[in-house]
């Protein structure tokens, strides 16, 4: 159920496509920034860093030092009137400032946040923009891996699970989310989705509330098509 928001805001403008590494996400980002309402810029990683500043238990190879940061900002949450939820408000004002510039030159209604580690941070993307829409993007894991292994690690699987577990890392996160559906959500099947594009690419124009445009499927020949 989606929470009602205020009308024009910077929520009502987002898409977060939530997909593990080698999931298909790049070719379904090119496809729907070949619409022309939609914005897709490069992963723009703003959510990560924020979800471990207060709201989450750890920083991970964090150039300073996590137990101090986040002792801190703990003792600033709890300092502020409304506690949490008004320190979800002030990383929305951030957020909301940068989407806003990010969207705004480009003449479109949509912005697009293809950012695959968004899908380790779940909770967190969620708590902060409610009332996003939210497409999350799913292929078969071993499809995923082999993926992954053969395009960054020429084949070595035991190099690449040291650099990235990602079975362990984004099946669970993902599943879960799909599974608990805390924000309203669509779900793509890779699988299905390259098997016929066209049809899937029209249901998902329905959840983002625009047109379906059939270029998005040729998206190669859309000049203004992002990245």
């Amino acid at each position: 159920m989606r929470q009602e928001a205020p009308e024009t805001c910077v929520e009502d403008k987002l898409v977060f496509l939530i997909g593990a590494p080698r999931s298909g996400s790049t070719l379904l980002t090119r496809m729907l920034g070949a619409h022309s309402k939609i914005h897709a810029p490069a992963e723009p990683h703003l959510l990560t860093p924020l979800a471990h500043l207060g709201f989450y238990d750890s920083v991970e190879k964090a150039p300073y030092d996590p137990v101090i940061a986040r002792a801190g900002i703990r003792e600033v949450v709890a300092d502020m009137p409304n506690g949490e939820a008004d320190y979800l408000q002030s990383l929305r004002a951030y957020t909301d400032s940068i989407y806003d510039k990010l969207l705004a030159p480009s003449g479109r209604e949509l912005l697009l946040d293809k950012t695959p580690a968004y899908a380790l941070v779940l909770d967190f993307a969620a708590r902060l923009y409610p009332n996003a829409k939210f497409v999350v993007l799913t292929r078969h894991p071993l499809a995923v891996w082999s993926s992954f292994v053969t395009s960054f690690f020429d084949g070595d699987h035991e190099v690449a699970h040291n650099h990235n577990p990602l079975m362990e890392r984004y099946v669970p996160a993902i599943a879960r989310f799909l599974r608990e559906r805390p924000v309203d959500l669509h779900h793509v099947r890779y699988e299905e989705m390259v098997s016929n594009p066209e049809a899937h690419m029209e249901k998902l124009c329905a959840y983002l509330e625009v047109p379906f445009e059939p270029g998005m499927v040729n998206y190669g020949d859309q000049a203004g098509s992002s990245k």
